[in-house]
């Protein structure tokens, strides 16, 4: 199909294709008349060499398993394309040996054929007269089978080898009738095919309207079905999800009920820790303020009285209270205790922050006064506004930012 409406590069890799499930299988006729396919459009194509060594194999072949017809008309095809090459020589040794094929087992058509080549042959060699002749045959054998396509090459080879012969009247008669011919076998193949479309678009519409239909009535037999089953799967789910929207009222109610329980518990707990917080916080804040007012009067008494050895001693024992860190590890385990992960996560944010600077964010976390941080802190007030800044600073907080609610945040 491909090859007759000329796309060959398409037919030819169908072919192929069909050459390669033939050599799987083994099927050596169907391969050899695959090839003589092949070599019948690489002929169409101008590839004529390429087609010469596949139709010398096809011939081989249908010779050695006696395919006469077959035989003959790969020799026509190897003269055409030694015609094609004008190899005049070898062009009439094929032909002639396919028209004696062709005589001896009755393939009338294809001796039309032949004779009709050998014509050609004969033009290109300019001996016009057995050109004509071979025309002539060609023509009649034609007229007998009712093969009028062929007439048409018929008339103008007649019409050539008249001119050949300067007989240009006769020449212009032929070249009329082919085309007169011509003319009338597009015309009555224009109005079959016209016919055939006509028939085989009434047939689709047909096809098409009954297709419909049957498609309509599947689609409304498909729909209604869809529809029953829509309605019981709609009844089930409603009663499914009437069913599981209980039980999670009832899971969610009872879950209410023990996280209010659970979050009492907590709350109390943590009011509790945050009260113990304050209170050590406090507690620290005042001793360490009375352990200074103490020192402060020990540092009086040793400027007036004679007892210094053991006033320095009170004085250091003081100090070594103010700066114990167990105190603040203390201080520590009840302020984990109530914000939970406060000090990992500024570390992990902040890593410049250093302990002091931890210990500085919780005492305002817990919203402690200047002056209660100083006490605790064992510090001054104005001790802490700079160490407040120092922080600050590690923050990257600007004049705009609070660091009081930065912290709040954390």
């Amino acid at each position: 199909l491909q090859g007759d409406i000329k796309n060959y590069k398409e037919s030819n890799a169908y072919y192929n294709k069909s050459k390669a499930i033939y050599e799987k299988l083994n099927l050596k006729t169907d391969l050899i008349t695959i090839q003589s396919l092949l070599a019948i459009n690489l002929k169409s194509m101008g590839e004529n060499l390429k087609s010469i060594p596949l139709l010398e194999e096809c011939i081989a072949f249908y010779d050695s398993i006696g395919y006469h017809n077959d035989l003959a008309g790969a020799y026509d095809n190897l003269g055409q394309v030694y015609l094609s090459l004008d190899s005049l020589d070898l062009a009439k040794e094929n032909f002639e040996k396919s028209l004696s094929i062709s005589k001896n087992y009755g393939e009338i058509t294809l001796e039309a054929l032949n004779i009709r080549n050998l014509g050609e042959v004969y033009l290109k060699e300019e001996k016009y007269s057995q050109a004509l002749e071979n025309f002539k045959k060609a023509h009649a054998i034609s007229l007998e089978t009712g093969t009028r396509k062929r007439m048409i090459r018929d008339y103008e080879g007649l019409s050539e080898a008249y001119a050949g012969l300067g007989n240009y009247k006769a020449a212009y008669e032929h070249h009329l009738q082919a085309y007169d011919l011509y003319k009338d076998i597009l015309g009555q193949e224009n109005m079959e095919r016209m016919n055939e479309l006509e028939v085989q678009y009434q047939t689709e519409k047909k096809e098409k309207e009954l297709m419909a239909k049957e498609n309509e009535i599947k689609l409304l037999e498909e729909r209604k079905k869809k529809d029953d089953t829509e309605r019981l799967l709609l009844i089930i789910g409603l009663f499914s999800v009437i069913c599981i929207a209980l039980l999670i009222f009832y899971a969610l109610k009872q879950k209410m009920k023990r996280n209010q329980s659970e979050r009492d518990i907590l709350d109390q707990e943590l009011e509790f820790k945050k009260k113990e917080l304050t209170t050590h916080a406090l507690h620290l804040a005042k001793k360490n303020e009375v352990l200074e007012n103490i020192k402060q009067k020990a540092k009086d008494l040793k400027s007036n009285q004679g007892n210094h050895a053991n006033i320095r001693d009170l004085i250091q024992t003081i100090n070594f209270d103010l700066n114990n860190d167990n105190n603040w590890e203390n201080f520590k385990n009840y302020f984990e205790q109530v914000h939970k992960g406060f000090n990992s996560h500024v570390k992990e944010k902040y890593p410049e922050v250093s302990t002091n600077d931890l210990r500085l964010m919780a005492l305002l976390k817990m919203n402690m006064s200047t002056k209660e941080i100083a006490n605790i802190l064992n510090i001054s007030v104005e001790g802490v506004k700079k160490a407040r800044y120092r922080l600050r600073k590690k923050l990257d907080l600007t004049t705009d930012d609070s660091l009081h609610e930065l912290v709040i945040a954390l």
